[in-house]
């Protein structure tokens, strides 16, 4: 059967499938900022519904949106918004992006595989616009809001890929590349909109269309969105609040917590890890909570590749330092900051980083607390951010910003993991935490800009004065004697 004899067949088999996966979702009510973004109902080829004809967010293909409260999961960044959509792969079929350059620092495509590892991208300045259009994130005199088309193609990639095109057909088991069917998630990120715009940078959701593989046929066109159907019903369902509630506990000092080591997470050492792979954290949490006579920086091989996981990003590599509350009712972490896009007196595309950030995290859960990206860090004259993490009650007074001090709440949790993003590194920029080898200690690397952590307690923080340097020196002593004592 060729694609046109089958287009028919495809659509009825597409529409049963999109609709029972929920890829048709999406709606909600518009901003004032997207209710003036241009519309994609006059250009050939490029049909849509009008925004907001379907109530609580049905009819367009973004299923999830990330949220505070309800779809904190994966470990997400606070700067950052992410919707999804699941997307049947079937055969002789693509799918079609349009979509507009949004006013933000940074926007992505990512695919997935069977075990949440990324399996293709497309970073904002990878993708070249439509006709007559420009790019605002590879050129500086192109303004944000012209129009793009990318693909999601459901083979392998290729060893020359088409340009604006991922492609999700295929899963790596490290020696072998397996065929991926059926389904897969793409994510779409978008990062720091612009001021006082909302997380869609101004242009609303781009829109996406299943067709045939030849474009000739769009077999289920969507509507288009401001806000998914879930977890919010298109934005119909108020904000809980819940993450701020979480914020807010203090986890009362108990005797038994404060015994060393009687929490199963987190070691006195809290040392900096590389972020490879589901296998390898997998394995250094299991090292720590058995108490493996294993060095730092020796990772145990799998069979399973690396690759990421945990749904993270291709553009994104991170450190990682998980922390107990059997070690101190204070955590911290303290490294050399990179320049990002959008620094203050920095030239276009002169940054070390196109961003990073520190978020404090719940290992078990997987949410995050709270975050400090990299416009809101305060560094010292040595151009050092210091990140501390305690409850509310057992934050020092000292653990202020005027101090170069960012401090965030550690939560109800028995642990503080801290995730350190290095994302779109420039290529000149070799103390990126991309370039850590596997196996490799990432100070190694990283030099000054590897995060260094210590436990600490609050009298030891205050009485340390007012200098974060003199602060952190004091805590690492504090924790180099944990270490010495064997605690």
């Amino acid at each position: 059967m060729s694609i046109k004899q089958g287009s028919r067949a495809l659509r009825g088999v597409a529409g049963a499938l999109l609709l029972g996966a929920g890829l048709a979702a999406c709606g909600g009510q518009q901003s004032e900022e997207t209710a003036q973004s241009p519309g994609r109902d006059s250009e050939p080829g490029h049909t849509s519904q009008d925004r907001d004809s379907y109530p609580f967010g049905v009819a367009c293909g973004w299923e999830i949106a990330s949220n505070i409260d309800t779809m904190n999961i994966a470990f997400p960044d606070e700067s950052a918004k992410y919707w999804v959509a699941l997307v049947p792969m079937l055969p002789q079929t693509r799918l079609r992006i349009d979509g507009y350059y949004p006013d933000a620092r940074y926007f992505s495509y990512n695919v997935y595989d069977a075990i949440l590892r990324p399996t293709d991208a497309l970073a904002d300045v990878e993708i070249a616009p439509d006709a007559g259009g420009g790019n605002s994130f590879a050129d500086e005199s192109a303004a944000y809001g012209d129009a793009y088309t990318a693909y999601v193609e459901f083979s392998p990639r290729p060893e020359t890929p088409q340009q604006n095109t991922i492609y999700a057909g295929e899963m790596d088991l490290g020696s072998v590349a397996v065929p991926q069917y059926a389904l897969t998630a793409l994510f779409y990120r978008v990062y720091v909109p612009g001021e006082g715009k909302e997380f869609d940078g101004g242009v609303g959701l781009p829109l996406l269309t299943l067709e045939t593989a030849d474009g000739e046929t769009e077999l289920l066109p969507t509507a288009n969105c401001v806000e998914p159907l879930l977890p919010t019903l298109g934005d119909a369902l108020p904000s809980l609040g819940l993450n701020d509630l979480l914020q807010d506990v203090d986890v009362i000092d108990d005797p038994f917590l404060a015994q060393p080591g009687a929490l199963p997470l987190g070691q006195p050492e809290a040392s900096t890890r590389v972020f490879y792979g589901l296998p390898s954290t997998v394995f250094n949490i299991l090292r720590d909570f058995l108490g493996l006579p294993i060095p730092d920086g020796v990772e145990f091989q799998l069979p399973l590749p690396a690759g990421g996981g945990f749904l993270s990003n291709i553009h994104n590599a991170y450190t990682t330092n998980l922390f107990s509350r059997s070690y101190g009712n204070v955590v911290m972490i303290r490294a050399k900051a990179p320049s990002y896009r959008d620094q203050p007196g920095l030239n276009f595309d002169a940054e070390q980083v196109r961003y990073w950030s520190v978020c404090q995290n719940d290992l078990p859960t997987q949410r995050y607390v709270g975050c400090v990206a990299d416009y809101q860090a305060h560094l010292d004259e040595q151009g050092y951010f210091t990140v501390m993490v305690s409850d509310t009650a057992d934050r020092p007074a000292n653990a202020v910003a005027e101090n170069a001090i960012d401090w965030l709440p550690w939560g109800p949790y028995v642990d503080a993991l801290l995730i350190y993003r290095h994302m779109l590194p420039q290529t000149d920029f070799s103390e990126a935490i991309q370039n850590v080898p596997q196996g490799t200690p990432p100070a190694e690397v990283m030099g000054d800009y590897a995060p260094r952590s210590a436990y600490c307690q609050r009298d030891i923080v205050e009485s340390a004065g007012d200098n974060p340097a003199d602060i952190f020196a004091a805590c690492r002593a504090y924790s180099d004697n944990l270490s010495r004592l064997g605690l």
